[in-house]
């Protein structure tokens, strides 16, 4: 059990990656290299006032694709700031994040650059043109599966770190947020898999909404927080504090 004593972050657990790892270093900069490809207009500059403008109406896309991969750049920074691992089951994990990252990022990019072009009526553009039905649902596959394995990762990521409680001395309340967490990046994934199976079963006249139920998911993180904090005060009150 570790001895050694860490900052205190506002969660109350421990800090133990107070200097960054060559982990975390090679993870920032994947995650950069990841946005710089989604940037507007990567590979031309606007050389007229209708090219300007057609370069800034993708900027919605390009902010909705950003926030999703901050959401999870901000998952692994979390992780590696609370536990500080950098052994080799965090390297093939991180590794496999960052395989599927660059492989997530261009169908990432369509699927909002889609979604805002229905939304807005055709006005946002969108450089990617579908065909038919099975093309949509083909790349909402694409789209989910990508995202739901980078969400498993990342689950896995806080269960192995819950695997070394002792090695990382973690408390019962560190411990049970760890699980939870994992538990709820788990649900995440399972979100994304429910997404491809609506995207093959339901008719084509509602097929868009395999894609619309992401956005249950604004409402899951606190939800979730809030059954996470219910449950450990039912623990503590029943005593049941140890695993």
């Amino acid at each position: 059990m570790s001895s050694e004593v860490f900052e205190v972050g506002k969660d109350g657990h421990p800090r133990r990656g107070r200097h960054m790892t060559r982990l975390e270093t090679f993870t920032d900069a994947a995650f950069a290299f990841a946005a710089a490809m989604l940037a507007i207009s990567i590979d031309t500059v606007p050389q007229n006032y209708p090219e300007l403008i057609d370069a800034i109406k993708g900027a919605p896309a390009f902010v909705a694709s950003f926030a999703v991969l901050l959401l999870f750049w901000r998952a692994h920074q979390s992780w590696s700031d609370r536990y500080g691992l950098e052994d080799m089951p965090s390297v093939l994990l991180t590794g496999g994040l960052i395989i599927v990252l660059m492989i997530y990022v261009y169908p990432l990019k369509i699927m909002f650059g889609a979604a805002f072009y229905v939304v807005s009526g055709g006005w946002l553009p969108s450089g990617f043109r579908l065909e038919n039905a099975f093309e949509f649902r083909v790349v909402v596959t694409i789209y989910s599966t990508g995202f739901g394995l980078m969400s498993m990762l990342v689950s896995a990521l806080y269960l192995y770190a819950a695997s070394q409680k002792e090695r990382l001395g973690m408390a019962a309340r560190e411990l049970f947020d760890t699980r939870a967490e994992s538990l709820a990046w788990l649900i995440v994934a399972l979100v994304a898999a429910l997404s491809v199976i609506l995207a093959w079963v339901l008719p084509t006249a509602w097929v868009q909404l395999s894609v619309w139920l992401y956005c249950g998911l604004a409402l899951f993180g606190p939800l979730f927080s809030w059954a996470q904090k219910k449950a450990w005060q039912r623990r503590e009150a029943s005593g049941i504090l140890q695993d």
